[in-house]
């Protein structure tokens, strides 16, 4: 027998003037999250500002049939400047979510008085002991990056590879020239 449904998960976004936009209705919350990232993913190129994640209780009388489980806030990123910086909750844990980044913000499961902090893309992790340290380490390597000469926006996938490409072509060449060499004299 099946059981009965109790809640649903309602994924939403809004805009910076208050319309509000569902995504979608679910039974199951892994699949409203999965819903609500991939909206992030993407969100770069929208003007939301605001997400978040409402639990309606099913056949539930009285004003208080639901509640926010997760919300999220769009800031510019500490590290890539884009404005894809999701503040999930009160400070409780942030991501960029420009696919070329990922920075990220969150405290440390085992240790709730630290705080973690990375940058996949540079391979960074930082430890902290509060959200603003954290964030200050987010910023220092973006300041670590450009100091080194790597510059703040970083570039896409196609366009590295690209290089990886050229630079393997031209050692590829130079053995050639000198096996070229070798064979001539």
């Amino acid at each position: 027998m099946e059981e009965s449904l109790k809640q649903v998960y309602v994924p939403t976004v809004a805009t910076p003037g208050g319309e509000k936009t569902q995504l979608g209705v679910f039974s199951k919350e892994q699949d409203a999250w999965d819903v609500m990232r991939a909206f992030l993913g993407k969100a770069g190129a929208t003007d939301v500002v605001h997400g978040n994640i409402t639990v309606w209780e099913i056949d539930f009388v009285g004003e208080e049939g639901s509640f926010v489980l997760s919300a999220f806030d769009r800031n510019n990123c500490p590290v890539c400047d884009e404005l894809t910086f999701w503040v999930e909750g009160d400070e409780e844990r942030a991501r960029c979510y420009y696919p070329r980044c990922g920075a990220w913000i969150e405290q440390n499961a085992y240790d709730p008085s630290r705080w973690d902090c990375g940058w996949p893309a540079a391979n960074w992790n930082k430890r902290a002991e509060d959200y603003q340290h954290a964030y200050k380490g987010l910023v220092a390597m973006r300041g670590q990056s450009n100091s080194a000469g790597m510059t703040n926006r970083m570039s896409s996938r196609e366009a590295w590879l690209g290089e990886k490409d050229r630079e393997r072509r031209n050692i590829q060449q130079k053995k050639f020239d000198s096996m070229a060499e070798d064979i001539t004299e």
